[in-house]
């Protein structure tokens, strides 16, 4: 029964594992779904059980919506439905959504990382008045699978800190900022979460973009400072060198993941495809492959145009930012050649949020001292 415990298998094997263990023993579980929050306060499902079916919802907007949600948010406590059928949801086309997955009872317990709130862990049974009689039973196995959570979230911050501290120590500037990474990684959770609405992709897909798309220039690193730096226009020579970035990123991370014996594959596939391919254009012309359309994988159509944005609106030494206006025209102008359409149109229809993100993560321009 414990062999969902086993960490050579992905987090999202090990839920499978516990969810049909729990069943065996308990047929009236319908399944567990995890959610995660984004910058703007909204869950969205990262994992849920196979039988919950089309109806269970992937996405909940703010949770300020949900007085159950956001009190489980301040006092970290779970919290049990006996009946759906009778509770009186604030949200209610996700409850309706919930009834037709015939979940009856449900237990919310919360998902926090040193007292952080990062999401919420669902349980749901098909009869009512399930979880009271069983509350000590399935607290101690929601408390097991919001560690296993827990444990994958800070495996990955582990990771990064471990590429970072490597970076810091083979090349000490960074010509990018840590809060262009941080938008970065917004904006292209905004694109992933659009996405996840069309059906194009997963709320656990969309995650590992966000915690991964800041890698996307760690081939940088190995530029001569004399090009990276540079703020003229570059020669076609120096230009040939600093197109070799994202080719010398997958080598430099593909040794950092072979020295730390990191092995969750599908995650190691969607950084490296994230490296090599965020210049790759939607036309084809891009580098270093040449990929076209959806040959592009789509993590890195998504990290593209995540990227392109924040460089457009951000300063630079030898630009100034774009206004919103400018970017949203340039985005629509190249939709199908530079972009992916789809990814365009996620951008489109959230400009409001990628003004507020601007705004939340703003570069610090350090104006020299007078010697």
């Amino acid at each position: 029964m414990y062999s969902f415990l086993n960490t050579k298998r992905s987090l999202n094997e090990r839920l499978d594992l516990f969810t049909s263990s729990v069943q065996k023993i308990h047929p009236e579980i319908i399944g567990i779904a995890v959610t995660r929050m984004d910058d703007h306060d909204n869950l969205y499902s990262v994992y849920r059980s196979p039988d919950y079916g089309d109806n269970f919802p992937t996405f909940i907007a703010s949770i300020a919506q949900s007085p159950r949600l956001s009190k489980m948010r301040s006092s970290l406590e779970l919290n049990i439905i006996d009946n759906m059928l009778s509770h009186q949801s604030s949200v209610k086309k996700i409850h309706l959504r919930l009834l037709q997955s015939h979940c009856i009872s449900s237990m919310a317990c919360p998902i926090y990382t040193n007292d952080t709130f990062i999401g919420v862990l669902f349980i749901n049974a098909k009869i009512k008045d399930f979880f009271s009689d069983k509350v000590d039973y399935f607290t101690t196995f929601s408390i097991l699978i919001t560690l296993l959570i827990t444990d994958d979230f800070n495996n990955k911050k582990a990771f990064h800190s471990i590429v970072k501290t490597v970076l810091l120590l083979s090349h000490h500037k960074d010509p990018e900022t840590q809060n262009h990474l941080k938008r970065v990684a917004e904006y292209s959770r905004l694109i992933g979460l659009y996405l996840v609405k069309k059906g194009k992709c997963n709320g656990d897909f969309v995650d590992s973009v966000y915690h991964f798309s800041d890698m996307h220039d760690v081939g940088k690193s190995l530029i001569p400072e004399e090009i990276l730096y540079s703020t003229e226009i570059y020669t076609d020579e120096e230009r040939a060198v600093m197109n070799q970035h994202p080719e010398l990123g997958c080598q430099l991370l593909s040794n950092i993941l072979t020295t730390f014996k990191y092995d969750n594959h599908q995650e190691l596939n969607i950084i490296l495809n994230i490296i090599r391919h965020h210049h790759e254009r939607y036309d084809g012309n891009g580098y270093p492959d040449k990929l076209e359309g959806i040959e592009i994988p789509l993590e890195a159509r998504i990290v593209t145009v995540a990227d392109v944005i924040d460089a457009l609106l951000s300063h630079r030494p030898y630009k100034q930012p774009w206004s919103i206006e400018d970017v949203e025209l340039y985005l629509i102008n190249g939709s199908g050649t530079l972009f992916d359409p789809l990814c365009i149109d996620a951008i489109l229809h959230s400009l409001d949020k990628v003004t507020l993100i601007q705004s939340r993560y703003p570069d610090v321009i350090e104006e020299e001292l007078p010697v």
